[in-house]
């Protein structure tokens, strides 16, 4: 399996110049599943006052953000903001991802028109929450998907982690091309919030994390019109382990959200894109992960991007908001839905613990 890095060394020479040729995958399909209860960004405001009066003047600070914004959550918003147990966050969570990625799943079959015989890996990422036997395997259970389907389960790669599961899927298309592979993303965010956490890092996830899931199904060669995945890329930023992620308490998963991320972002990933790919602003489309209306203002200015490169990312924080590590697969679906161009180029970046940046060669041609 080859796997782009995304940095090089400085004492090396610019790698650009002996990129490898690789065979063209396509995204065959995409589909997309937010749970039943809609909520706008006034509901949430509300019910964080309502739950931590002493934050109401820290809150409002988010108001002209999260106006007309909308988040979708697998419990009513009153009922999401009372605590539950570890032990009861696990059932919910069981109860509540499993079918989310199911559908998700079957409309990203359906678009793509696959033959389920013909699905030879499954790529599950899921950060939220955790159940054995895994939510891969209630997905070939119901899907009807192979026995000897080959499973690649994720965890530990956070809001990263959809955009992981495409890289990895993508090189084992290449290296089998007469199957496909299904990737899925599933977060429950809302399950983890703490009430009695009233840290700046809880309160920054509560107002930008939605529930759903996502998927798309992958396979080697391009189609005419539809996106595809070139080179990929990856890395881990050093001294950034603290800067996101979660830690286990006694009531469950304590998240760590730094008010630094964006900073950090600012000062490493320019360098970073640029090796990968080249100027960012001459792309067609920069598809970010959108983790936060700082985070994408904060890589649009480092990047040097323009609004019309980051539509697709703009219209997802608003009406689905950080669904974590399914987030890309939203944003995906919505460029796709809309290519700015008949042939066209652009990146998909997402960002995770480590601090893990994922980054996605993104074509298409007419």
């Amino acid at each position: 399996m080859v796997v782009e890095a995304a940095i090089r060394s400085p004492a090396l020479p610019d790698r650009r110049a002996v990129w490898p040729v690789l065979a063209p995958v396509t995204i065959d399909g995409i589909g997309t599943a937010v749970p039943a209860h809609e909520v706008d960004g006034d509901e949430v405001l509300r019910l964080i006052t309502q739950v931590w009066p002493r934050l109401e003047r820290r809150v409002s600070l988010f108001t002209e953000e999260l106006s007309g914004t909308h988040r979708f959550l697998v419990r009513p918003i009153e009922e999401a903001l009372l605590a539950l147990t570890p032990g009861d966050q696990a059932a919910r969570y069981a109860a509540e991802a499993t079918p989310l990625a199911i559908a998700a799943a079957e409309r990203a079959i359906v678009d793509a028109g696959v033959a389920i015989a013909d699905i030879g890996l499954i790529v599950v990422s899921s950060c939220t929450g955790f159940v054995l036997p895994g939510v891969d395997v209630a997905l070939i259970n119901h899907l009807g998907l192979r026995r000897d389907i080959r499973r690649m389960p994720f965890m530990n790669f956070g809001c990263a982690g959809g955009a992981a599961a495409l890289t990895w899927a993508s090189d084992w298309v290449r290296s089998h091309p007469e199957e496909s592979a299904l990737v899925v993303a599933v977060e429950v965010p809302s399950l983890t919030f703490r009430p009695a956490d009233t840290s700046a890092d809880n309160l920054l996830s509560v107002l930008v994390f939605g529930d759903g899931a996502g998927a798309a199904v992958l396979r080697a060669g391009s189609v005419p019109g539809q996106l595809g995945i070139g080179r990929t890329g990856h890395q881990l930023v050093a001294s950034t382990t603290e800067a996101l992620g979660f830690e286990q308490a006694d009531d469950g998963f304590r998240v760590v959200v730094s008010r630094q991320l964006p900073r950090l972002l600012e000062t490493h990933l320019p360098a970073l894109v640029d090796d990968f790919i080249g100027p960012a602003s001459e792309l067609d489309v920069v598809a970010l992960h959108p983790g936060g209306q700082a985070i994408v203002d904060a890589v649009t200015r480092s990047l040097g991007l323009h609004e019309r490169q980051v539509g697709a990312t703009q219209r997802v924080m608003r009406s689905t908001g950080n669904t974590s590590s399914a987030a890309i697969l939203f944003v995906l679906q919505e460029l796709a839905a809309q290519l700015p161009a008949a042939d066209g180029r652009g990146l998909a970046a997402a960002f995770g613990p480590g601090l893990t940046v994922e980054l996605i060669e993104l074509r298409w041609a007419s």
